[in-house]
């Protein structure tokens, strides 16, 4: 019995000298066994009280938090570093604030308000896969020449259909793969040795090494919440949640500039659904 669970127990007795128990009486037992059974109750209370904190709730219930947070249970990990890991998750900071000041950034730099009106959309609640909208495509139509539109078919800047979004985590991933030559620009050659590019026509032969981006898969569910898109009109589903959101076109050569800004504002963890059309 806690002294702190009596004492509940006493200031809640009528007033009055008949209800103060003499130590050691029966009266004075019973009210200790009311204390006792108030301190199970506050010890199952402190236990709800941190039934959702990473550091401190039971060890059985650490997978429960794990699958609410969208985390692989991993057995060959401590305790402890599983804890830690479900902590990253739990108070990242993803809310309308980090949100705001992404769009202030935005709109001072040119691309949102009074820019090219580029708009930060939280994935709310309820959260919606990402895939939907950032693995989603986008057509120009070719204009007739003479009609002030860039988008004329010939132009580098026409595009029957490209993707229409793309993930930004950590900065670009760049991998490296062999440059071999295009159909149509080879023909076939001695191999005798008489012409200095004789091989370049046989099959696995590739001229120099190119880089290329590396793109982010769409998370799992547990994890769609922590993203935020970047693009132009949204369009909701009757639940409030995104369905759609229109492409912003916007220079190719502030790429890396619009990068920089989103990696310097968003807190770690939390990924930007980028709905661009780079002209």
């Amino acid at each position: 019995m806690s002294g702190f669970s009596r004492r509940v127990v006493d200031a809640s007795m009528p007033p009055g000298r008949i209800w103060n128990p003499a130590p050691g009486g029966d009266f004075d037992a019973l009210l200790g066994g009311l204390a006792d059974i108030h301190d199970a109750v506050l010890v199952d209370l402190g236990k709800l009280a941190d039934i959702r904190n990473p550091a401190k709730c039971p060890a059985e219930l650490v997978p429960d938090l794990e699958r609410e947070f969208g985390i692989i249970s991993d057995d060959s990990l401590s305790l402890t570093d599983r804890r830690k890991n479900l902590s990253i998750l739990r108070y990242k900071r993803h809310d309308l604030a980090t949100v705001a000041k992404l769009q202030r950034a935005l709109d001072k730099a040119g691309f949102g308000a009074a820019g090219y009106g580029l708009t930060v959309t939280q994935n709310g609640s309820p959260a919606t896969d990402p895939a939907s909208i950032i693995d989603a495509s986008y057509q120009m139509v070719a204009h007739a020449i003479g009609d002030g539109s860039p988008a004329v078919a010939g132009n580098t800047a026409a595009y029957a259909g490209q993707r229409g979004g793309y993930y930004l985590v950590n900065g670009d991933r760049y991998q490296s793969r062999p440059l071999y030559p295009q159909a149509g620009m080879i023909c076939a050659r001695a191999f005798d040795g008489s012409d200095s590019r004789s091989g370049e026509e046989s099959a696995g032969h590739y001229s120099e090494y190119t880089l290329y981006e590396n793109e982010y898969s769409s998370p799992p569910a547990g994890y769609w919440s922590l993203i935020v898109f970047l693009g132009g009109t949204v369009a909701r589903n009757a639940n409030g949640s995104v369905a759609a959101i229109s492409a912003v076109p916007i220079p190719s050569a502030r790429r890396q500039e619009l990068h920089r800004l989103i990696l310097r504002v968003l807190p770690l963890g939390i990924w930007a659904g980028i709905i661009v059309q780079y002209i």
